[in-house]
């Protein structure tokens, strides 16, 4: 319940004032049976008058202005209860999302997107029900309850304990169905994750979908999934069926033992007709308050399942984080150094295997080598996506364990393998919601072989490119991509396979011109195409996770086997025109 405090205390004064005006209606319920017990005791003892007449007129009146002063207050507790429900879980979600920011890599390697989206739409929502709604029904079970039972007993208190017999039953009821729902609803959860993360797959792959017509495959899959999510919620709204009706009928049976034994006593002149009204409606008034504990009973087996799924999310620990004291690096060039470096995914192979390597700054260092050497997984060591299985990255001297995370990518401009785009303008994709001077941004869109391509566009750089760029070719998202990281002038430039989408042509100038705005940058190019390559100062052939060979490009083609075959299929497609 950690979770909940801040809020709560955040919103102490609005959720006082709910329930105050919620006091206020309860304790106004409860007059209204008073004035109900007087008027009919008048009438069945009393004839026609001026004097009966006018009570009944004043009866009437207070009726009339209590209901509309219930009417009021029953507005302003529902803004200032349901509203503070509505602010806990606006902040539950930016606390969630905050918190989703800060896990690592490895963490999104284990989990569905799926899990993560229900955690943000329908375990919040749970939360606030439970939260909103469940406080309301707590106040009215304790406060009106409570108010309701003692007022039945001061009237007659045989009858109030005739009219009780039945609510353990439905007390015992209502907790062995409340950890029935409970169980149906963490697994109903679990299956509305499955079916979003299958829901997300399909809209992003829908492309391959219809090229190779596997509408009926993932349709299946969609339709199997909803079922199993559907089976799971009926099973839990079966029992909540079940809750309401017996609910109802233990209210009933109580109503009807008061009007059984209560009217033998009015019979009897133990109990006046107005007193037997008055508990009827008191009946009536205690069938909220245990209607609303089944009803509590439900939201909060739903809000704490909800509630321990998004916990289990904010409690976790990125293995990617920050030392007490990090070192904040300095600016300028950085020298960049990987000794007896290991690193695996999981507890088998390792993927880098003892990799020593060091790159100067202001130098630019190549990485290629076969299909699953480790490339990828070299430069997201340096960016520290991941952490080092065993083994030290320096850069300049510093481990970067100890570096603080902000400072140590505030110094890295990383191009990913994926070039991700997001939803916007070409303009925001390359920005990224910085002012950069108009020259500069020209310089790099030239740099990145952009000018033409986003001068065909029909908004130029304000063109919306579409979710994850769908509207643009792969080599066009590739150059976007490229264009996004050397604007940020940083000391350090990773490009993770930058030309792989590039006709041959593009890619040559393309890195022609990085090569030339480089300056003191230190720059690592991963790469199976050697055009990407040449230019560099050193080229590490990784393989199997080793570093198999190094040299420049001249060295390597008189040395390396893999790298002269590489340049000798490269050479030979290029005067192909492939």
């Amino acid at each position: 319940m950690k979770l909940l405090l801040p809020y709560f205390k955040k919103h102490l004064l609005k959720i006082v004032l709910g329930i105050f005006c919620m006091l206020v209606v309860d304790s106004i319920q409860l007059i209204i049976p008073t004035i109900l017990k007087k008027t009919v005791d008048m009438l069945a003892h009393a004839g026609t008058s001026n004097h009966n007449t006018l009570f009944l007129v004043k009866a009437g009146l207070a009726i009339l202005v209590l209901g509309i002063v219930m009417t009021c207050l029953r507005y302003w507790w529902r803004i200032l209860l349901m509203g503070s429900a509505r602010n806990v879980e606006k902040g539950i979600r930016e606390q969630l999302f905050a918190k989703i920011l800060t896990l690592d890599q490895g963490y999104y390697d284990k989990i569905k997107t799926g899990d993560i989206m229900a955690h943000a739409t329908s375990d919040i929502n749970h939360i606030r029900m439970a939260f909103g709604f469940g406080l309301i029904a707590l106040t009215d079970i304790i406060l009106l309850g409570i108010a309701t039972i003692s007022i039945m007993f001061y009237v007659n208190v045989r009858l109030t304990l005739l009219a009780l017999i039945p609510m353990p039953f439905l007390i015992i009821t209502t907790k062995i169905l409340g950890n029935k729902m409970h169980s149906f609803h963490v697994t109903a959860q679990e299956s509305y994750s499955f079916l979003t993360e299958i829901v997300r797959e399909s809209f992003f792959g829908i492309r391959v979908i219809k090229v190779f017509n596997f509408e009926k495959y993932v349709g299946s899959k969609i339709k199997k999934s909803a079922r199993d999510y559907f089976e799971k919620n009926i099973k839990r709204a079966f029992l909540a069926a079940v809750l309401k009706p017996f609910m109802l009928f233990v209210f009933n049976f109580s109503t009807g033992i008061v009007l059984f034994y209560g009217g033998f006593l009015v019979m009897k002149d133990a109990l006046s007709p107005g007193e037997l009204v008055a508990f009827i409606q008191y009946i009536s008034i205690l069938a909220w308050p245990m209607i609303a504990f089944g009803w509590l009973t439900n939201l909060m087996q739903r809000g704490l399942a909800s509630m321990n799924r998004v916990n289990n999310l904010l409690n976790a620990e990125p293995d990617v984080r920050n030392v007490l004291k990090p070192v904040q690096l300095s600016k300028g060039g950085k020298t960049i150094e990987l000794k007896n470096v290991y690193f695996s995914y999981t507890k088998k192979k390792p993927v880098l295997n003892n990799i020593t390597v060091k790159i100067e700054k202001g130098t630019s260092a190549g990485i290629t080598g076969p299909p699953g050497s480790g490339k990828t997984s070299f430069v997201q060591l340096i960016v520290r996506l991941y952490n080092c299985t065993c083994g030290n990255i320096y850069i300049n001297g510093h481990d970067i364990i100890n570096i603080e995370l902000l400072s140590l990518r505030d110094t890295i401009a990383y191009a990913p393998q994926e070039s991700f785009l997001f939803s916007g303008t070409i303009y925001e994709n390359i920005t990224m919601g910085k002012e950069i001077p108009r020259v500069k941004l020209n310089n790099i869109i030239e740099a990145c072989m952009l000018k033409k391509t986003i001068g065909a566009m029909p908004a130029g750089l304000d063109t919306i490119v579409g979710e994850r760029g769908i509207t643009l070719s792969g080599g066009q998202k590739q150059r976007i991509a490229l264009a996004r990281t050397l604007i940020m002038d940083k000391p350090i430039i990773i490009l993770d396979d930058p030309i792989s989408q590039m006709d041959t042509d593009t890619a040559s100038r393309v890195m022609e011109n990085i090569n030339s705005i480089k300056e003191d940058t230190t720059l690592i190019v991963v790469s199976h195409r050697i055009a990407a390559l040449t230019g560099c100062d050193n080229i590490y052939i990784l393989n199997n996770g080793i570093v198999e060979d190094m040299g420049t490009h001249e060295d390597l083609i008189n040395k390396s086997i893999f790298y002269k075959n590489a340049c000798n299929v490269q050479l030979f497609g290029k005067k192909n025109g492939s």
